[in-house]
């Protein structure tokens, strides 16, 4: 049986926690400060939506990246599985299945209002309700949730017995499953954010956006991981593992996300605003009016511009200082984005409220917490984790 190279409960995992922590005190006084008024469900229904995507992103990048690791099974994921893992691990995306419980039962009327209480005249969303009712909309959830966290268990589950045993038939039984899991995930993710975000205005429609959300999610997972794993390289257990080559690939799979992301929006935009379809633009039209356009040129210069001039730059790739900023900042502008896409569907004009922020750091305390969790229960690196290859540590020398 293979030795663990650091089994007490990890840094990282108390990293987690602390952070957890912190955005909990500070979200629940900025929720507080929020609901100072008394609770409206019209008005706080716009900042959970906001604070319940976000979060419940973070987890299904998490869970496409676990997935593409083990498809590729390359070096590149064995020091961020276990940011992956804790991220979409069966009891987060519980607490996202939870996320998006409480949007149904507490806030359904602001949030889905346009085909719940569908106008008779209305042949749109008249001709949508084979698929969009609320009964149909309720039982849906659940099974999304059920595939994703059944692959979760299933995956977390042969990792564990491969880093206990060395066998290394659990490689081949996780390649196998998450082959087929990639696709399942994709279209699990395209009936879920067609369900849950893109039906608040369910005139309008959109065939790209479940695969840009998988990407812009995997973005979104990708940075923090990054991050998180590049600030601790020199540390325990880390040191001497991740090297050169593999902060390059770091920086190159963050810079394919980064353009992969621009290449869907673009697209999209392009594709409404040449059709001119009265059905389509408005989309666009709520987002470029009232203050927006100022979050859209942010978008195009800090999550596309600036991180796709910085990763260029095989230095930068290579040198720890340079790349945990500039994960970082796509990281932050991840919660821009969440802005643009959310907030135009409930207020005209760029409005920032203290719950806006206060559920983004309540939601995302939780999540930090449980995360921090998944990551104390197991060792970061293992010495029979899976695609660990000597020949890759010596071509790391001449990188």
């Amino acid at each position: 049986m293979s030795e663990m190279i650091d089994a007490k409960p990890n840094k990282i995992g108390a990293q987690f926690g602390m952070v957890g922590g912190a955005l909990l005190i500070g979200g629940g006084a900025l929720s507080a400060m929020g609901l100072s008024g008394g609770f409206d469900v019209n008005t706080f229904a716009p900042s959970f939506m906001l604070g319940a995507m976000f979060w419940i992103m973070m987890s299904m990048g998490c869970m496409g990246l676990m997935l593409l690791f083990h498809v590729t099974r390359g070096r590149w994921g064995t020091p961020l599985l276990r940011v992956f893992e804790a991220g979409a691990s069966p009891i987060n995306l519980a607490f996202c299945f939870a996320l998006v419980m409480v949007a149904w039962f507490v806030f359904k009327i602001p949030l889905y209002e346009m085909w719940i209480n569908v106008e008779p005249t209305d042949m749109i969303i008249l001709n949508k309700q084979a698929y969009l009712n609320e009964t149909a909309w309720v039982i849906r959830q659940p099974i999304y949730f059920a595939i994703l966290i059944a692959l979760s268990w299933r995956l977390m589950s042969w990792t564990r017995l491969e880093e206990k045993t060395g066998d290394k038939k659990y490689n081949d039984y996780r390649n196998n499953l998450a082959a087929p899991g990639i696709l399942i995930f994709i279209l699990v993710m395209t009936f879920f954010i067609t369900d849950f975000l893109m039906s608040i205005d369910a005139h309008w429609f959109s065939t790209v956006w479940g695969f840009l959300f998988t990407v812009g999610s995997a973005l979104s997972a990708m940075s923090l991981a990054v991050a998180v794993v590049v600030a601790n390289k020199d540390k325990a257990p880390f040191a001497g593992k991740v090297d050169n080559l593999m902060t390059k690939d770091f920086g190159n799979l963050l810079l394919m996300l980064t353009m992969l992301w621009a290449y869907l929006s673009f697209s999209q935009m392009l594709i409404i605003w040449s059709g001119n379809l009265k059905e389509f633009i408005p989309y666009y039209l709520k987002r470029i009016v009232g203050g927006y356009s100022t979050l859209g040129t942010i978008l195009v210069i800090m999550q596309f511009f600036g991180p796709f001039l910085l990763l260029l730059s095989p230095k930068l790739k290579r040198t720890s200082w340079l790349l945990v900023p500039t994960a970082l900042l796509i990281f932050g502008v991840r919660f821009v984005e969440m802005f643009w896409l959310v907030m135009p569907y409930f207020r005209k004009t760029l409005t920032v409220m203290p719950a806006d922020i206060g559920m983004l750091c309540l939601i995302g305390g939780i999540w930090f917490l449980i995360s921090s969790f998944g990551m104390r229960g197991a060792a970061l690196v293992v010495d029979a984790h899976p695609y660990q290859h000597a020949d890759l540590k010596e071509a790391s020398a001449h990188v």
